[in-house]
């Protein structure tokens, strides 16, 4: 995914793909418009309840790692990959991609906040796969969600191109996976959860 995502950047440097203006033709939601109020509270919303679960589903893994008598070091290993995954924002400067008319700022590929969005989400998702299949579950339909509703803002405010936001995402999934497998984060760690009664 990463690979894809410097391949995109190479290809794509300066080119507009006819699906990105498309969208930014279609979907732009001019400033002061509802939708465009919409899309920067989804921008930030998601933002925050992506922080807010990530910190809840790291407390709540510390907890149950420890009443198995596991350390906490799953879970700072997770937090680890959060800059990690974010850091392929690092991109933008090596690209420096012209965004939408609306966006004068050169360098809008991949997405920053797109990138950070999509790197909280993916640390979100590991901490709950500690907490149960069911948690996991939540965590993942969670996680894609808000990645989507975030992105979207982005392209709604012409703030990115989608492919700006898709790159974003899997440059952002490739880190953390790439960082998963070094930090030995994968599912033999998990601590089954105990049920009452």
């Amino acid at each position: 995914m990463l690979a894809a995502t410097v391949l995109a950047g190479v290809l794509v440097h300066d080119v507009i793909p006819p699906a990105d203006a498309w969208l930014v033709d279609h979907a732009f939601a001019a400033p002061g418009s509802r939708l465009a109020a919409v899309a920067t509270a989804i921008g930030g919303v998601g933002t925050l309840l992506c922080l807010g679960a990530l910190t809840a589903g790291a407390v709540a893994a510390a907890v149950v790692r420890r009443r198995a008598g596991r350390g906490a070091g799953y879970v700072a290993r997770v937090l680890v990959t959060v800059p990690l995954a974010a850091s392929v924002l690092l991109l933008q400067g090596l690209f420096l991609r012209p965004g939408p008319p609306q966006q004068p700022q050169a360098g809008t590929y991949p997405s920053g906040h797109v990138a950070v969005v999509t790197a909280i989400a993916f640390a979100a998702v590991l901490l709950y796969r500690e907490l149960g299949q069911g948690w996991h579950r939540v965590a993942l339909g969670g996680a894609l969600t808000a990645v989507t509703l975030v992105a979207g803002s982005r392209i709604v405010l012409a703030e990115h191109w989608l492919l700006d936001a898709a790159g974003a995402v899997a440059g952002a999934l490739g880190i953390g996976l790439l960082a998963a497998a070094v930090l030995r984060l994968g599912p033999a760690t998990q601590v089954p959860v105990r049920s009452a009664g």
